[in-house]
């Protein structure tokens, strides 16, 4: 599997001379094994993924991608009118979600394309696009890859995903919040990843002002990495009031405590 970073913030988009190193979308990674791929969120940084897959099979109406959705909030949804490829007939996107009666993901996106929001409806994307509901606890399989999921702590829920081929994995876990005490669903779910993207939005200091918000630290993904004996830790859904600097300090420290950290970078990609 091959792993390319688009978008590494949460909350909002902040692009400055203080955020090129870590890049200033919002969350998008792409995870591919061969011609199968699954896109993770469709923030601020999918307009860039789509630009790319403009140059591919998607220009001529000929691609099929997998795009999962953590959840509907706005630094998670808001670069899908902006995808390019959705735009071409013929090509074939399958939205998976957490199933919500109240609150459909098809509702969700077409509203934020509703005339007041964006001048296209969703329903004149002229590509075909199909919705699919999950469940917690639910595999399925998007043609090469195994997909698990797994319901977060998040204000109104969010979901994990595991990506899975051949034995290697890569877990997805945007938008976390870690419970009071150690709690070892996720690191069961994570169980030995070779690949663990984690909500470090606060700093340790940070999040006793943020409890309730719905976001991590750096510290918990180290705790569910030393236990679950996840090969790699990638720290994701950066705060956007946290420079590049800032992110340099947070890496070091992490990696006292658990050298295989790294912080996530937009363009960034990785083989597993």
């Amino acid at each position: 599997m091959k792993v390319k970073y688009y978008g590494t913030r949460g909350s909002l988009p902040v692009p400055g001379k203080d955020t090129i190193k870590y890049g200033g979308n919002t969350a998008c990674v792409r995870i591919n094994n061969g011609s199968t791929l699954i896109i993770m969120d469709a923030g601020t940084g999918l307009r860039k993924l789509g630009n790319e897959l403009m140059e591919t099979e998607f220009a001529q109406g000929k691609g099929v991608a997998h795009i999962f959705f953590s959840h509907a909030h706005w630094d998670h949804i808001s670069g899908f009118p902006f995808f390019a490829p959705a735009y071409i007939k013929g090509n074939r996107f399958f939205l998976y979600g957490c199933h919500n009666p109240d609150s459909p993901l098809r509702q969700i996106l077409s509203r934020q394309q509703n005339w007041i929001n964006f001048p296209v409806s969703l329903e004149e994307m002229a590509s075909h696009i199909e919705f699919i509901d999950l469940q917690a606890g639910q595999k399925i399989k998007c043609a090469t890859i195994n997909i698990s999921c797994f319901a977060l702590n998040h204000p109104a829920g969010a979901f994990s995903y595991a990506c899975s081929v051949s034995g290697k994995i890569v877990v997805y876990a945007s938008d976390y919040e870690h419970e009071a005490e150690f709690d070892l669903k996720l690191a069961d779910f994570a169980g030995e990843a070779d690949l663990l993207i984690y909500d470090a939005m606060f700093t340790p200091e940070e999040y006793q002002f943020k409890k309730g918000w719905g976001h991590s630290t750096y510290l918990e993904g180290i705790k569910i990495a030393n236990s679950a004996g996840i090969k790699q830790l990638h720290l994701f859904h950066y705060n956007p009031e946290h420079s590049d600097q800032h992110i340099d300090e947070i890496e070091r420290l992490a990696q006292k405590l658990f050298p295989q950290t790294f912080a996530s970078k937009e363009g960034w990609e990785i083989e597993i």
